[in-house]
């Protein structure tokens, strides 16, 4: 019905008294003009942010599952000397992912990845080198507890050690869910056991560096793929500064690939 006869009947009605609209006027309405007044319709624009926020959300969610599922994880003997699980930290939809072997004596007292004098490094690598946040990659280690040589005593300094193929089996599936819910483009292993853990090799870093690897980590998703650099740990650059020159080069082939 147009509008000026619509308008014309409703103003009748008013005269001789009748102030509602009978639901059968309703259908008077043709369906497009009620479509209109019911459904506004979106941008496309506003629907693309929408569609954006629901992927940072999933990935935020899928995360955050993970890490209240093992919050209170003991499934190794780690759990009982260890004073923070160190989970990991930065972006739930990072493009790259850094991966050592364990957290250490400060990342232990303070439940966060690569920090200290390791994780100053680290940032700068990240911050100063690649020109990116450290909040938009995402850092995690093999084993999220401290591994001890004495495990008696957690304030001892110089008390850090490679963590057993135990604890690594039990923490695998940690990291692996960790990597599923980010399905970063790049993984950068940071030392020589997460290297080889990663890889599944007994090369040292010496001979797995300065390479590409083209790994499948996710048992239930062979179709999901990822590139590997392995670099040298912060730590050993810190004890030994010439090799930091053939570490910014693992860096530099590492930004390369997310130019790509």
């Amino acid at each position: 019905m147009a509008n000026h006869k619509l308008k014309k009947i409703l103003t009748q009605m008013r005269d001789i008294g009748i102030n509602e609209v009978p639901s059968s006027y309703l259908s008077l309405i043709s369906p497009s003009e009620s479509a209109q007044k019911k459904t506004p319709q979106k941008s496309p624009a506003s629907a693309g942010r929408s569609d954006s926020e629901k992927l940072r959300t999933s990935h935020f969610s899928s995360l955050e599952k993970v890490k209240a599922e093992y919050a209170d994880c003991k499934m190794c003997p780690l759990a009982k000397s260890r004073l923070r699980l160190v989970f990991g930290e930065g972006s739930a939809r990072a493009r790259l992912m850094f991966i050592g072997e364990g957290p250490g004596f400060t990342e232990d007292h303070l439940g966060r990845p690569f920090v200290g004098r390791s994780g100053n490094l680290l940032t700068d690598i990240i911050t100063r080198g690649m020109k990116m946040k450290r909040e938009d990659v995402y850092i995690a280690n093999i084993v999220k507890c401290h591994p001890m040589k004495d495990p008696s005593d957690p304030e001892k300094h110089s008390n850090d050690r490679p963590p057993s193929p135990e604890e690594v089996s039990k923490c695998m599936p940690i990291l692996l869910k960790q990597i599923d819910a980010i399905r970063p483009e790049v993984i950068c292993t940071l030392g020589s056991p997460a290297a080889k853990i990663m890889l599944n090799k007994k090369d040292g870093i010496s001979n797995l560096r300065g390479k590409i690897f083209d790994i499948r980590p996710l048992p239930d998703d062979p179709d999901y793929g990822v590139k590997l650099v392995p670099t040298f740990h912060p730590a050993y650059l810190l004890r030994n500064p010439p090799a930091k020159k053939p570490a910014w080069e693992d860096i530099k082939v590492v930004m390369g690939l997310l130019k790509k």
